[in-house]
């Protein structure tokens, strides 16, 4: 018998092309910021037309757009708040993100029609701060992450549906308070409550003895990223109503690759099925860039959930391609991401095929008008043809490079 609750899975867009690989991909829903109030400076960002595609288009598949207004506001912001949300208002967002009590209260006072997500930067870590804000407007609370898995059962029982629940699964975590942070203020006079962190937490130190001896290897103060997939049914199990994915600025293919492994988790889940773990952790490797643990779910981190050291820093280049259109004969054309040879092994995914694995017979640059061997320039058009015609490939599915230990 499947179950019956739904969580809904929410994911980053920095840009309309990652909201929309996001909802493809199997997202329930995305977060997106506009071009002003929203924490994300040096994401792309939308236009107010872009935000109407986006919502068209996520309505038509009977999905949702959240809104993020979580800036802190200064003075200054405040005068040209009211003719924004006049405009994002009338784009009908399903929701929108907030931390400011003044965002907040205006919203609940000119637009109470508007649901209000209150932002993780209120770092509610107990039942009584959601009822508070539940009875200032609010419908959903996301919750801070620094929370273990014991504190998040009893705040489950607790609110008691009192108020939608929403939760970080994957991504980031702060060093501070979830963007409480002044570092960057401090060190580099970027706002980070204004949405221009700097994430001096990740710079590389050297750390000096009370004799002023250095240490042998430089020294950053930031904590490992989040990955949840082996406590996703247990938080299942809690009946949360959002799994939130962070990065409204990682690439398409974070968003696609993390996604649709969580995705695969959540449905195995409905269907009372058991799903591969190891094989969806392998998964959401792939799309790392830093080392990652389950942050606070365990309890209060310790020296191994922290990125002491820069060594521990990961950096995928595997992502190769993108489809951009099918054409006839197995031939596609793709945008490259990053280079790769004609002879190599790719992995291929997509949000309706199992991955499958395929080398390519031929590659053809459109820019030059030739056949070669091998993509050294990302961002640039390409034919290519596979050598496994098995699976019908589609728009937005994506190829990685296989290592060669992956083979044997």
């Amino acid at each position: 018998m499947q179950k019956s609750f739904r969580s809904e899975l929410l994911a980053p867009a920095g840009d309309l092309e990652k909201a929309m690989i996001a909802l493809d991909y199997g997202a329930d829903a995305v977060f997106v910021g506009a071009k002003s109030y929203s924490l994300r400076a040096r994401a792309s960002n939308f236009e107010l037309e872009q935000i109407k595609t986006l919502i068209d288009y996520a309505h038509s598949l009977n999905k949702k757009v959240y809104l993020v207004t979580n800036v802190i506001c200064h003075t200054p912001l405040l005068r040209a708040w009211p003719n924004f949300i006049e405009q994002v208002v009338a784009l009908k967002p399903d929701g929108f993100i907030c931390a400011d009590p003044f965002i907040i209260t205006y919203l609940k006072k000119h637009y109470p029609q508007a649901e209000i997500h209150i932002s993780t930067q209120q770092s509610i870590c107990n039942s009584k701060a959601a009822k508070f804000f539940k009875r200032n407007g609010a419908s959903r609370v996301v919750l801070s992450r620094e929370l273990t898995m014991d504190e998040l059962a009893l705040f489950t029982k607790n609110n008691n549906k009192l108020i939608e629940v929403e939760i970080f699964i994957h991504g980031a975590v702060c060093i501070s308070y979830s963007g409480r942070c002044m570092m960057s203020n401090n060190f580099s006079l970027r706002d980070a409550n204004v949405g221009g962190c700097a994430h001096a937490c990740r710079w590389k130190y050297d750390i000096l003895d009370d004799k002023f001896t250095n240490t042998p290897s430089k020294f950053t103060m930031s904590a490992k990223d989040m990955i949840q997939i082996t406590n996703i049914t247990k938080l299942m199990d809690l009946e949360i109503d959002s799994f939130k994915i962070e990065g409204r600025m990682k690439s398409v293919h974070y968003i696609a690759t993390v996604v649709n492994a969580y995705k695969k988790a959540m449905d195995a889940y409905y269907r009372n099925e058991v799903f591969d773990l190891d094989a969806l952790k392998k998964e959401l490797q792939q799309a790392m860039n830093r080392m990652a643990d389950v942050a606070w779910l365990d309890g209060a981190p310790n020296e191994q959930l922290m990125l002491y050291h820069d060594k521990q820093e990961l950096v995928s280049q595997r992502f190769a391609f993108i489809i951009e259109e099918v054409l006839e004969n197995n031939v596609y054309k793709i945008t490259s991401k990053n280079n790769f040879k004609k002879d190599e092994l790719f992995e291929v995914i997509g949000p309706k095929h199992e991955h499958f694995y395929s080398s390519i017979k031929s590659i053809y640059d459109l820019t030059n008008q030739v056949y070669i061997d091998q993509v050294i320039t990302p961002n640039r058009l390409y034919l290519i043809e596979f050598n496994d015609s098995s699976v019908p490939l589609q728009i937005k599915d994506m190829a990685r490079i296989v290592e060669q230990d992956e083979c044997s």
